[in-house]
């Protein structure tokens, strides 16, 4: 009987051998491919970010008023926001 089993584990092993390298084998190419959209990821951010960067610059350029308006008023309403909640909390 155990003549039996030792002989099935020895034939196991070669196959257990290489579905174990197969399954390494995928889990380093599925790494490699998490990488590449990582990287795809970062780059597109990187380049819209740059885009937003340009587009209010060319924004402020030509439209100083509006912007210096639209800024205040995002700061106004930053502000009244922050006294709000700082309100609500010492009740």
């Amino acid at each position: 009987m155990n003549s039996n089993v030792d002989e099935l584990l020895n034939e196991a092993r070669p196959v257990l051998s290489r579905m174990t390298d197969r399954v390494k084998d995928e889990l380093h190419d599925l790494g490699e491919t998490g990488k590449e959209a990582m990287s795809d990821v970062k780059h597109k951010l990187e380049k819209e970010a740059r885009h937003v960067r340009v587009s209010t610059e060319h924004f402020i350029q030509h439209e100083p008023l509006t912007s210096v308006l639209i800024a205040a008023g995002t700061g106004a309403a930053a502000a009244l926001a922050v006294s709000w909640f700082i309100r609500s909390r010492q009740r």
